[in-house]
């Protein structure tokens, strides 16, 4: 009979560790679960800011975290969307917000009577049936409520974080919970019939603990030991292999929305913060060396500390859990942050540990169940960055054309081919964007299906274009009513 699980040992100082340890300490409090962070301090891939999608607000709920608090301590702001610019040319624009599309009519999605208008020739503006995307448009801000105004509850919104700030945050928290620090360098890693028996410090100390966490980035200092190296490579299909980042001066009233900005190597970045705001460029050095990339970030934002350089490796391991080393994190899955899902990985990489966690130092069926789990997820994630270079018309350089030459993955290849043939967006398991925000896109970037059903072109027929001009009213005034976004950042306590 193998031993109960009493520990974790966490491997690494950044964002992502302390995420961990937070969550796993409050998880499995009733047990005593004793978990430790080796602190390494912060890695050379941890970036200076993240944008978030509304999930990682579900954890900070299960945490116990107040979100005025961590607003007021960190500096953050709120993000109803993003808005891309000169994606399709230097004059196009489009926005991906999180939260409601219209309304039904007749029972058919509101995105069909959109794409029915414009294949009608009579297209409409998407923006003006969310009441997201004119808040954002109009730079006002407020939290969802639940009233019986369904349009007041009709979007959500994510999180613009200094990471450096918020990794902190998380430290104090865990370390309030119970969690214990070990601030140290790792020098080895001891292995007994292909398990981590123990982590070494320099110092000769050895950790020992039943399970072990690699969140130690791209490094996998534990897990490039104890094996599980096998990757999915993505770089056929995501070219960018860098990534330079520097702070900014802070952004005159802004909006809460994070903007990109293509260009003819890649796409620029900046998220607002309370009293700065944080600026990258994603680009391929097949296309552009990284003092070109650092001369153009400089030109985009007036930078505020040395511009960043750091490696991306858009890839995914096929076996993050291996023996008794779970890789979470960049450790784990390395995707461009265009869709704000860095955090959402770490977060389903703790969620899936936490319900398949073992009841005993042997956990050979819960690895396989974690793998797959995981694998479909990072897998999914994926087709929706791609999908941002694949639809629609593009730019026209060097750059733009090489991202188009792949054959697309099957699974994304698949949703594609039925949505032009009839408009139909299909999710299947472990799917993080749903039907709106693939309409989002898809509708931004002008891609539109060829037909619609027979049946769904039945119900919109006798759309009421009265109740949608009442509807498109309800919106703008309702966000009229909003505060200043960056008002209401600084209302938080």
């Amino acid at each position: 009979m193998n031993a109960a699980v009493r520990s974790v040992a966490i491997v690494g100082g950044g964002t992502t560790a302390w995420l961990c340890a937070t969550a796993l300490k409050r998880a499995f409090l009733h047990r005593g679960l004793d978990v430790l962070v080796l602190d390494l301090g912060r890695s050379a891939d941890d970036p200076l800011g993240r944008w978030t999608l509304p999930s990682l607000r579900s954890i900070h709920t299960l945490l116990g975290i107040k979100e005025g608090d961590l607003i007021r301590r960190t500096g953050a702001t709120f993000r109803l969307g993003t808005e891309h610019r000169s994606w399709q040319g230097d004059a196009s624009r489009f926005v991906q917000m999180h939260g409601e599309l219209g309304i039904e009519i007749n029972g058919a999605p509101f995105e069909k009577y959109l794409a029915l208008r414009t294949l009608s020739g009579r297209p409409e503006d998407i923006e003006d049936y969310s009441l997201a995307a004119v808040a954002a448009r109009t730079g006002k801000f407020a939290r969802p409520t639940e009233s019986q105004n369904a349009l007041t509850s009709s979007f959500t919104y994510g999180l613009h974080l200094d990471d450096s700030a918020y990794c902190e945050y998380l430290r104090e928290y865990a370390q309030r919970l119970g969690v214990r620090r070990v601030n140290s360098q790792l020098h080895d890693v001891l292995l007994k019939d292909g398990n981590v028996n123990a982590l070494v410090l320099p110092n000769g100390e050895r950790i020992h603990a039943d399970y072990f966490l690699d969140c130690s980035g791209q490094q996998a200092l534990v897990m490039n030991r104890v094996g599980g190296s096998d990757r999915q490579d993505w770089s056929a299909w995501l070219r960018n292999d860098r990534m330079v980042s520097t702070r900014a001066f802070a952004i005159d009233d802004p909006p809460a929305v994070t903007r990109t900005d293509a260009t003819d190597i890649g796409w620029l970045w900046r998220i607002p913060l309370a009293h700065s705001s944080v600026a990258g460029y994603i680009y391929s050095s097949e296309f552009c060396n990284d003092n070109e990339a650092i001369r153009q970030l400089r030109q985009y934002a007036p930078c505020i500390s040395e511009p960043m350089v750091c490696h991306l490796r858009q890839s995914r391991r096929t076996r993050p859990w291996t023996r008794n080393c779970i890789a979470i994190g960049s450790s784990a899955v390395e995707l461009e942050p265009l869709v704000g899902a860095d955090l959402h990985i770490v977060q389903l990489g703790i969620a899936t540990l936490i319900e398949l966690f073992p009841l005993d130092t042997h956990a050979a069926v819960e690895a396989t169940e974690y793998n797959r789990i995981i694998g479909e997820h990072a897998d999914a994630l994926r087709d929706f960055t791609v999908a941002h270079y694949r639809t629609g018309a593009g730019r026209s350089a060097d750059y733009w054309r090489a991202m188009q030459t792949e054959p697309l993955p099957p699974s994304l290849a698949d949703k594609l081919d039925l949505y032009r043939a009839n408009g139909h967006i299909v999710l299947r398991d472990h799917e993080t964007f749903e039907t709106a925000d693939w309409a989002w896109l898809l509708l931004g970037r002008h891609c539109l299906p060829d037909a619609l059903g027979l049946h769904v072109r039945a119900k919109l027929t006798d759309a009421a274009v009265s109740h949608l001009t009442k509807l498109r009213i309800a919106i703008e005034q309702l966000a009229g009513s909003m505060p200043r976004h960056m008002d209401y950042v600084r209302q938080q306590r």
